[in-house]
């Protein structure tokens, strides 16, 4: 399974780098509880303070632990100001001790693990809002404030697309599966027309006669776009029970009726060739 492109690279990198917080958002999210400050500040190097109290502010503010090397100078002075430490300008901490101070903070936050039953509760919400078609950059930053919600970690890029995938692909199947019992529906007949070569042009689908409507108010445009409508409307009440018993919704619709009127003659000649194959039934879906 191929991984699909949700956010574009600079978006990807606003959402997961870190961002720079104003003055009265250092008062807020720095602000340490006196139980843990004390602890803090027991630490033996001075390092590992100014990074535990970034770490925990940072977290607070973003749901997101980050690379030491991606801190803000301007954090890095204030956290030294405001508690009193030596002012830092370059951080040397171990791996190990940021592991440490992950699980010291997660603790004081109370910050869920990353479970089967989170995922499972992500998918769910990835999944209602893929058969609502809404769309996979909404979904991913839905499942983003979902994750706060949760107070998780926000998973990573690779793990939200996943999901989203998943989603995208289990919507499909559900209609796969089930126009599969309607293969022989002589109904679904009446669709092979739009996949039908114009004849006045070979390389032309009748489906492209019927994309758009005239917007002339001239009476033979008139007449012709009245002739497109009372011909889908025909083809609709023959496919109505079909439409509701598949669960084909209008937002279902108007999703499958945009790549229909987005496509190319080089798409359609695709499925065309998949119809073929499979015995008829993928382009009763596309259409």
């Amino acid at each position: 399974m191929s991984a699909i492109t949700i956010l574009s690279k600079t978006e990807e990198k606003s959402l997961y780098s870190l961002k720079e917080l104003n003055f009265k958002e250092k008062v807020h999210f720095f602000q340490i509880p006196t139980i843990l400050l004390e602890k803090v500040l027991s630490f033996e190097l001075d390092d590992g303070k100014v990074v535990f109290l970034l770490m925990y502010g940072y977290f607070k503010a973003f749901h997101q632990f980050y690379d030491v090397s991606e801190y803000n100078q301007s954090d890095l002075d204030y956290i030294c100001e405001k508690y009193e430490l030596p002012i830092i300008h370059q951080i040397d901490i171990t791996k190990r001790r940021y592991q440490q101070y992950k699980v010291i903070i997660k603790s004081h936050l109370q910050v869920n693990e990353y479970t089967d039953e989170i995922k499972a509760t992500l998918q769910k919400e990835a999944n209602n809002l893929a058969n609502n078609f809404i769309h996979r950059k909404k979904i991913f930053y839905t499942l983003v404030n979902l994750s706060k919600k949760l107070n998780i970690e926000i998973p990573c890029y690779t793990e939200l697309t996943r999901i989203i995938q998943v989603a995208l692909n289990t919507q499909k199947k559900d209609i796969l599966e089930k126009l599969e019992s309607l293969r022989e529906d002589e109904r679904l007949k009446i669709l092979d027309e739009f996949l039908e070569k114009d004849k006045d042009s070979k390389n032309r689908y009748r489906i492209a006669y019927f994309r758009r409507l005239e917007h002339s108010t001239a009476k033979n445009q008139m007449l012709l776009s009245l002739g497109k409508l009372h011909t889908m409307q025909s083809k609709f009440n023959i496919l109505k029970e079909i439409i509701n018993n598949v669960g084909i919704t209008p937002k279902i619709a108007q999703y499958y009726a945009k790549w229909v009127e987005k496509g190319k003659t080089f798409q359609l000649n695709q499925t065309n060739r998949l119809n073929e194959k499979y015995g008829g039934l993928n382009h009763h879906i596309f259409l």
